[in-house]
């Protein structure tokens, strides 16, 4: 009679094991840790759009596009977020604004490189993940 108990708690446990539940988990953690990265950068980003546009700019779609450690190891990163520009209430013209931030060399992040390009009307989407 253990025995059987035992087994049938054995294959219970085995079988309600779901991966995709650890998935599921896992892609939530860096889509919020995403977030919460791109909402400490976010004065840094404004900052930027306004030094190089010449006025504070509005934006939607923001996303992390790469995180790397520099070197491996240490508390230095260079960050790369992604933004739509938009005009008025979300109109054209429309840029692609990529900009990657460091904070190597001070504590503070620092832009270290700014693009843009000008998206043609066929190439503006919804946000994927919206902020």
């Amino acid at each position: 009679m253990k025995k059987s108990l035992l087994m049938l708690i054995a294959s219970f446990t085995l079988l309600s094991y779901s991966p995709v539940k650890a998935e599921t988990v896992t892609k939530n953690d860096l889509e919020l840790r995403d977030d919460l990265i791109f909402i400490m950068l976010y004065p840094s980003i404004q900052q930027e759009l306004k030094k190089q546009y010449g006025e504070i700019k509005q934006n939607m779609c923001g996303k992390i596009i790469k995180i790397k450690q520099l070197p491996i190891g240490s508390y230095s990163f260079n960050v790369t977020v992604q933004v739509t520009t938009f005009e008025d209430a979300h109109s054209p013209p429309n840029d692609l604004v990529t900009i990657t931030f460091s904070n190597e060399k001070t504590i503070e992040w620092q832009a270290i490189d700014f693009k843009k390009r000008r998206l043609k009307p066929n190439e503006i989407t919804k946000c994927m993940h919206p902020l």
